[in-house]
């Protein structure tokens, strides 16, 4: 009867250490992700004056740059030549878009009668800059599903 218990014991612990291992390791690689939101969130609630808002977009945008840079190398680094080709157009691209967009915000927030469009305008090209964010981390998981055989062998 006591060697059962052991045996079962034994089990159990086995079970629960393969359980609860990946688990922790996911909510750790999730709690290290970078959250620029939050903390935007949390920054401008400490704010005092729209000064200290625009310091704390400017902090955000800085952040996510940031991530975007290192994103895309990360990227690059599961494509082979031809295919950093399309991904060198798609950064080009949307490069082109973002400045066109902040000179459309610029023009189109300007033209506000409420005299908000200043301080609206950052918190848009945050928004940009989030979008872009989530795009390429959503390319980053795709490409990190690829199977073996798709992978390139150039590097």
């Amino acid at each position: 009867m006591a060697d059962r218990l052991t045996k079962l014991v034994r089990w159990c612990k086995r079970f629960v250490l393969v359980l609860v291992i990946p688990l922790s390791l996911l909510q750790a690689a999730d709690s290290n992700r970078p959250q620029p939101a939050g903390a935007l969130r949390d920054c401008i609630a400490q704010a005092r004056d729209s000064a200290a808002v625009a310091n704390c977009e400017k902090q955000a945008q800085a952040a996510l740059k940031e991530n975007i840079e290192g994103l895309s190398a990360a990227i690059r680094t599961h494509l082979n030549q031809a295919q950093r080709a399309v991904f060198d157009r798609s950064a080009s691209a949307w490069q082109a878009f973002f400045e066109h967009e902040q000179a459309m915000l610029e023009l189109s927030l300007g033209q506000r009668r409420d005299g908000l469009g200043p301080q609206l305008q950052s918190g848009a090209i945050t928004l940009l800059y989030e979008q872009r964010e989530q795009q390429l981390r959503e390319h980053l998981h795709n490409l990190s599903l690829a199977a073996p055989a798709a992978r390139p062998a150039d590097r």
